[in-house]
């Protein structure tokens, strides 16, 4: 028995953006929705359709989602040009936001973003109170010294023996090296680098701020990123933040940054899922004790761009 329903949607500006709702079909939704959108130019179905799949496994546990496209990517039209990419992504997942609330009266939301779209979903959650959680995979990273001289020392090991090594040396030639066309970033999508510790100081601020509002965050790395974790690895020296405490941080080996296996693709929906109903049910009882439930908060702080670096 098919235990949801899927309907297409065109919303936002103009009907520029394009989107999945799908819903629990013999069960009233939770109150709280799940949004998901692209990874980098990917599609909004995400790689390996992982973001389908997951839309599906909370169907089935009675949470509505929408998956949907950033405006410029796969199927959304780029409406607004007036303002940089970082804010028009704000602006699509809170139309995002209003969609769901006008046709499912949800006012609550987890945001699950995948690497470039970390930056997204944290700016979004920044400016709009109706985001209570964020699920958050391989975005920002601050590897200290020793992970980072013992990863390099790993890959150079191992390296030549991979079979996609011919053609990674290629790419990196082409950036680096030559001056080819097809080595420039996308114009008006892909952000521009930023030194480190301006990223650092954006991620802290960013991540304090959330959790002050009781924003849940959930932080998962891949085995792409490193092959072991001692202590929060990735945090670096962030870990001992005050802030870092209240974070849900999981390295996932077994997990490759585009879910090639059908381990890591059961080990993060199931990790993801979990969470996501957990966040769900605990903002649900929120709502309940606080019939007034907070308003949206308006874009404050223009995001900073170039915030995201993938390791």
């Amino acid at each position: 028995m098919n235990d949801m329903t899927q309907s297409p949607v065109r919303f936002g500006p103009g009907n520029s953006l394009v989107g999945m709702v799908t819903t629990p079909a013999h069960q009233a939704p939770a109150t709280t929705a799940c949004l998901m959108f692209n990874m980098g130019a990917n599609h909004r179905v995400g790689p390996r359709r992982i973001n389908v799949k997951l839309a599906h496994a909370l169907a089935a546990r009675g949470m509505s989602s929408l998956r949907l496209d950033l405006g410029g990517v796969g199927d959304s039209d780029t409406f607004d040009m007036a303002h940089d990419l970082q804010t028009r992504s704000v602006h699509d997942l809170q139309a995002a936001m209003d969609l769901v609330e006008s046709m499912l009266g949800i006012r609550q939301f987890v945001i699950v973003g995948m690497c470039s779209g970390v930056e997204h979903a944290m700016s979004a959650a920044a400016a709009d109170a109706r985001v209570v959680a964020l699920s958050l995979f391989d975005g920002f990273a601050f590897p200290e010294r020793r992970a980072r001289w013992e990863r390099t020392l790993r890959r150079l090991l191992a390296a030549p023996a991979h079979p996609s090594f011919p053609g990674k040396a290629k790419r990196w030639l082409l950036r680096h090296l030559v001056n080819s066309q097809s080595a420039k970033p996308l114009p008006g999508f892909l952000t521009e680098r930023q030194p480190a510790e301006i990223r650092e100081a954006w991620f802290r601020a960013s991540m304090k701020r959330l959790v002050e509002r009781n924003v849940a965050v959930q932080l998962l790395y891949s085995g792409s990123l490193h092959v072991c974790d001692r202590d929060r690895d990735q945090l670096g020296a962030l870990r001992h933040e005050p802030f870092a405490k209240a974070l849900q941080y999981e390295f996932m080996r077994n997990v490759d940054h585009t879910f090639c296996t059908a381990q890591g693709q059961q080990l993060y929906m199931q990790a993801v899922g979990d969470w996501v109903i957990a966040c769900a049910r605990s903002a649900g009882a929120e709502q309940r004790r606080s019939p007034n439930p907070s308003p949206v908060t308006a874009v404050a702080e223009r995001p900073l761009r170039g915030a995201y670096v993938h390791q």
